[in-house]
This record gives structure tokens, C-alpha cells and sequence, in this order.
């Protein structure tokens, strides 16, 4: 009898430490890995578009959308660290939210000016990554 309660709590346990919505946890891990990579990049991509003549935001605007690239890459380290390394989903959920907030404010900027194909099609792969990691911690996704 006690072995059965104790793997119903183990169980139950289990089922807690899963995300929300949808997607297997190994699927959510490929996810938020390609995320984490794909923001590396971007931010370098992004700064070469910037200093590309045809975009002219102005400075302070370049600079705001070159912070929150930043602070989107850092995100991303820690939906990572949460997920793989700590195993905490919802320390996890906490930093995708804060990343899809982020998110909103480039992707804003990435509809407005243009970047280029190399870094609209990076922030394309990202937005999609984003989006998929909304639904399965159950999310607002990037708007």
C-alpha cells in the first residue's frame, strides 16, 4: 500500500513538472535550444543591419531595439538554464513571458524598418520559436 501512494506522488509530481500547453518535453527542449541559438545570432545579424546605411531609425531607436535584442538573448539564457538545467518549468514559464514582452517591442521594429532578409528571416525563425514556446507554457504569443 505504501509503494502505491508513494508512486502516485511521484507521479503527480511528475505531471506538475510538465509545461501547461502542448508539446513533449523533449520537443519544448529542442525548441527552446534552437531559441537560445538563433538569439545569439540575431543579435549579431542585427547590429549588421543596422549599421547599413539604407536604415535610418535613429540613433536612440537603434540603440532601444540593439538593448532589447540583449536583454532578449539574456532571456533566453535563462529559459534554458530554467528548463535544462534546473528542471523548473515555471521559473521557465516566468522568463518566456519576459522574452515574449520583449519580443513585441522588436518584432514592432522588424515590421517598421527594413532590416534585410538575412535578419528578418532570422527574427521570422525567432518569432515562430517564440510563438510555439507561448502556446506550451500557455502564453500571450509575440504580437
Amino acid at each position: 500500500m505504501k509503494s502505491i501512494l508513494l508512486a502516485g506522488v511521484m507521479a503527480a509530481g511528475l505531471c506538475m513538472a510538465q509545461p501547461r500547453g502542448v508539446g513533449s518535453p523533449a520537443e519544448t527542449t529542442r525548441i527552446i535550444n534552437d531559441c537560445e541559438r538563433r538569439t545569439n545570432s540575431f543579435k549579431k545579424t542585427l547590429d549588421r543591419a543596422l549599421a547599413r546605411d539604407d536604415v535610418r531609425a535613429g540613433q536612440y531607436r537603434e540603440d532601444q531595439l540593439n538593448d532589447k535584442a540583449k536583454r532578449l538573448e539574456d532571456e533566453m539564457d535563462r529559459v534554458g538554464d530554467s528548463w535544462n538545467r534546473d528542471h523548473n518549468p515555471d521559473r521557465a514559464r516566468d522568463h518566456v513571458r519576459v522574452a515574449i514582452g520583449l519580443a513585441g517591442d522588436i518584432n514592432r521594429a522588424m515590421r517598421n524598418w527594413r532590416m534585410g532578409p538575412e535578419a528578418e528571416n532570422e527574427w521570422a525563425a525567432i518569432r515562430d520559436d517564440l510563438n510555439r514556446l507561448a502556446r506550451t507554457f500557455g502564453l500571450q504569443r509575440v504580437r
